[in-house]
């Protein structure tokens, strides 16, 4: 498959580009120009503004347009203080509005993005005190960032795949994700089995997750 990735800075998208070569597909990669994404052995990687058309249309048909778009896009915060606030508050929203844009601009229909278990419905399973949490710190506008980035996507009219994963790791992938019906304590997942989940659901002929909250503890 042919692949665009944005994000490939972060530390998801960085695993989604290595694994994706790995897997034998071909990828175009997109990160901001202040990123510290180097150049990726096996992929093409494009730098420029993410919150314009135009250059996520170049992104999209690099080398022929792409089979699906991968986004590992989120906000940059400076720290979790209720006071704290995204580097760049409309990023979601200018970023996803332009996407979805270039994809029907170019006729691009599938999209998967990373959001975060606790969003939108998946609200109802997470902990009551990860909702406090979210509740009296800078996630909490994170999370209406997001929400609405999913809400976004989800009006577009594409075939659309949110993942809302639980807790972030740096640890190897287990390989053992499941999609949690309610989290139990200090669930989490490494970011190597979030990006290789939704490499598996890209090679998937249609999403049959709409909206999968996913873990590997705490399910």
């Amino acid at each position: 498959m042919k692949l665009a990735i944005l994000g490939a800075s972060g530390g998801i998208g960085r695993l989604l580009v290595e694994q994706a070569i790995a897997r034998g597909h071909t990828v175009t990669a997109a990160a901001r120009p202040s990123s510290k994404a180097a150049e990726i052995t096996g992929a093409t990687l494009l730098r420029g503004d993410l919150e314009d058309e135009a250059f996520l249309r170049k992104v999209i048909t690099h080398g022929g347009k792409c089979d699906a778009v991968l986004s590992a896009l989120g906000h940059r915060l400076p720290g979790i203080a209720p006071w704290h606030k995204p580097e760049q508050p409309e990023f979601l929203r200018k970023s996803t509005d332009a996407l979805v844009r270039a994809m029907k601009a170019e006729g691009v229909s599938r999209v998967i993005a990373v959001s975060s278990g606790g969003v939108g419905d998946s609200r109802d399973i997470i902990p009551a005190a990860f909702k406090l949490f979210v509740a009296m710190s800078a996630m909490k506008t994170v999370f209406a960032s997001l929400d609405e980035m999913e809400q976004r996507y989800f009006a577009s009219g594409l075939e659309v795949c949110i993942v809302r994963p639980s807790g972030l790791t740096d640890e190897p992938a287990t390989h053992r994700v499941v999609i949690a019906k309610k989290y139990v304590g200090r669930a989490s997942i490494p970011r190597a089995d979030v990006a290789e989940y939704m490499l598996e659901q890209c090679e998937k002929p249609s999403f049959t997750e709409k909206t999968p909250s996913i873990t590997v503890t705490g399910a």
